[in-house]
């Protein structure tokens, strides 16, 4: 296994503190960008609004666009032909990941429109990666882009994302722990010093201790309204850990078997009503089962309880699938194009079928003991 290593490290600039939305303004006159355009979430708008500048008063051509709901090629091409018609020099998604997936997409392909982002939500790196995540207009997962460029600048206003969802930032947690496990499998059978690679290493090392050392306070916190260090903590290693992972080690920082399993998942309407975070958080208790990892699992469990995140068939409304549905999703897992194929053994319907079944037996044995 070898791969021709680019890594795409982060925006041009980041900052993250109350206020952060002020620097907009003179970091826009930086740039001599005139004609914005605001790609948003209503619900993000609401949220943002009240800590955003007056972009209009301080001399700029504004224009506001609502997010459809999906990163779809549909979406993309509908925001890039409003960036045409408005001849926008930069764009701003302001929203969760698939509002700044949509931007970043639109940005890059229609030419050389600008992008900063603003996440209202840390549910996922999508601010500080260099790709989208894409998606059918029915939520069916189709596998992501990868582009040449990143953003100008990603600002964090603590407030706006300490009042959005908690389920969300549950999620964020969910995603980042993976990315220790699904680059786990790659980093330590590649053989080589490459420095990238070990700055990778050391993001995926971040994303496993902080979330298990501070993500139950940080919720807990957060449920609160209060804006602790712990909650500052694992609030930015959910957006820049993860993407630091893939920014430094580029294809052996991607996903592997969990994510596989999330896309697999998002072909069952029962699954409809789980964020993409908690999706994967089953797929990497199917992972470490397909490694055979049990005490692994076993010291994964009660984190994934106190976090109501998903361990097994039940928690996904799949518990009445029958055995040829489970050997479904097992089949949509290891379609050639998923990443489960990157893990340094071979991986089939049936070895994901039976990582499945094991799973729920270990999973049925924890709970009957507690």
């Amino acid at each position: 296994m070898s791969f021709h290593v680019v890594s795409r490290v982060g925006p041009q600039q980041y900052l993250s503190e109350k206020d952060a939305y002020d620097y907009l303004p003179e970091f826009l006159k930086s740039l001599s960008a005139n004609r914005l355009l605001i790609l948003h979430g209503i619900k993000s708008w609401r949220k943002a609004a009240p800590y955003f500048p007056n972009l209009a008063q301080a001399g700029f051509d504004v224009f506001q666009m609502t997010f459809s709901g999906e990163c779809s090629h549909k979406e993309i091409d509908r925001v890039i032909q409003e960036i045409k018609n408005l001849d926008i020099d930069l764009i701003i998604g302001l929203g969760g990941g698939k509002v700044i997936d949509t931007a970043k997409a639109a940005a890059v392909k229609s030419g050389d429109c600008r992008l900063i982002i603003l996440p209202t939500m840390a549910s996922n790196c999508a601010a500080w990666s260099a790709l989208s995540v894409l998606y059918e207009e029915n939520g069916i997962s189709i596998g992501h882009e990868l582009y040449p460029r990143q953003s100008s600048l990603v600002l964090i206003e603590p407030r706006v994302i300490l009042d959005s969802p908690v389920d969300y930032f549950i999620a964020g947690i969910a995603d980042t722990l993976a990315k220790w496990y699904e680059s786990d499998s790659l980093l330590t059978h590649i053989g080589t010093n490459h420095l990238a690679l070990l700055y990778a290493r050391d993001s995926a090392k971040i994303c496993h201790d902080i979330p298990l050392k501070y993500a139950i306070q940080a919720v807990d916190d957060m449920k609160r309204g209060i804006l602790s260090n712990a909650w500052q903590l694992v609030m930015e290693t959910n957006i820049i850990a993860g993407g630091l992972v893939g920014g430094f080690g580029d294809e052996y920082g991607r996903a592997t078997a969990a994510h596989s399993i999330h896309d697999a998942l998002t072909y069952f309407p029962e699954t409809v009503h789980l964020l993409h975070g908690a999706k994967v958080a089953y797929g990497v208790l199917v992972q470490l089962a397909l490694e055979k990892k049990w005490e692994e699992i076993l010291k994964l469990l009660p984190f994934y309880q106190q976090l109501q995140l998903p361990t097994n068939l039940q928690d996904l409304h799949l518990e009445a699938c029958s055995i040829q549905d489970i050997h479904k999703l097992a089949a949509f897992s290891v379609s050639p194009d998923k990443t489960i194929h990157l893990l340094p053994f071979e991986v089939n319907e049936a070895t994901v079928f039976e990582a499945i079944q094991q799973l729920e037996l270990c999973t049925q044995a924890y709970l009957a003991k507690k």
